[in-house]
C-alpha cells in the first residue's frame, strides 16, 4: 500500500496502525472510519478481512487525497470516502443500514490540562475542545447496528473517564490492550472494543509492547509495518 499524505498537514501516526490491527473484521460486513484522516485505516482494514470500509472526514483537501489513496491502490471497491462532519450524519447518509462495525480515534487529550499542538489542525485531532467524547460517542449511535461493535484508541490515564462515558452511551467495553513503548514503561494509550447495546464481560488482553529497546520495534509492530 501507498498513501499520499501533505508534510503540511496531520499525518497518520502509530495510534491509527495500533489501532487497525486491534479491529476484528468479517469479510461480509461494512465499517465506516470517522474522523478517517488520511485514510490509512480502511486502506490497511479492507487488507485484513473487512468487506468494505467507508472513511468520513470534515477536511475536503484530505479527503481528496484519501480518495487519490483509494485509487492508487484499486481499492475503490472496498473503500469509500465521504466529506461531511460525522457529527451531524448517519449511516443513511451512507447506506440503506447501519454499519456492523465504526473505528475511531478521537481525540482523547484533555483540552484543559497540558500545552496544545500550536499548529490548528494537530489540535483539532488531538484535543477535546473540538470534538468531545460525548459528541463522538453520539454520533456512533447513530452509525452503529444493535449489538455492532466500536473501536477506538484513548489515553490509558483517562480509561476511568472514557469507560464511564461508554456506558452512559449505551456501550459495553469487551475488550482492552494497554500499549507500552517499552516493557518497563507505563501504559501512554490504551486500545477498547466496545459493543452497543451488550452485555457486560471484559476481556484484558496481553499488553502491546512498542518498543524492543529504543528504535527497535518489536516482532509484532515490526510485522504490521513489514506486511
Amino acid at each position: 500500500l501507498q498513501l499520499y499524505q501533505r508534510t503540511d498537514m496531520f499525518r497518520f501516526s502509530f495510534d491509527a496502525i495500533a489501532l487497525i490491527h486491534f479491529c476484528r473484521f468479517n469479510s461480509r460486513h461494512t465499517y465506516v472510519d470517522l474522523g478517517t484522516g488520511t485514510g490509512v485505516m480502511p486502506l490497511i482494514g479492507t487488507s485484513l478481512g473487512a468487506g468494505h470500509i467507508t472513511g468520513i472526514d470534515i477536511n475536503k483537501t484530505i479527503i481528496e487525497m484519501a480518495q487519490r489513496s483509494v485509487e492508487y491502490n484499486h481499492k475503490q471497491d472496498v473503500v469509500t470516502m465521504l466529506c461531511g462532519d460525522y457529527r451531524h450524519m448517519s449511516y443513511r447518509d451512507v447506506q440503506d443500514k447501519p454499519f456492523d462495525g465504526v473505528i475511531v480515534n478521537p481525540p482523547f487529550y484533555d483540552c484543559e490540562s497540558g500545552a496544545k499542538p500550536t499548529f490548528d489542525e494537530r489540535a483539532v485531532a488531538l484535543h477535546d475542545e473540538h470534538t468531545s467524547l460525548q459528541e463522538v460517542l453520539n454520533a456512533v449511535r447513530s452509525f452503529i447496528k444493535c449489538k455492532g461493535r466500536l473501536w477506538m484508541i484513548y489515553s490509558a490515564s483517562r480509561l476511568q473517564y472514557v469507560l464511564h462515558e461508554l456506558e452512559v452511551a449505551n456501550f459495553q467495553a469487551k475488550r482492552i490492550r494497554f500499549i507500552h513503548g517499552m516493557i518497563d514503561k507505563p501504559a501512554k494509550l490504551v486500545l477498547i472494543e466496545a459493543l452497543y447495546q451488550g452485555q457486560a464481560g471484559l476481556v484484558l488482553e496481553p499488553p502491546l509492547i512498542v518498543y524492543e529497546k529504543p528504535n527497535v520495534y518489536t516482532k509484532e509492530v515490526s510485522s504490521w509495518y513489514e506486511r
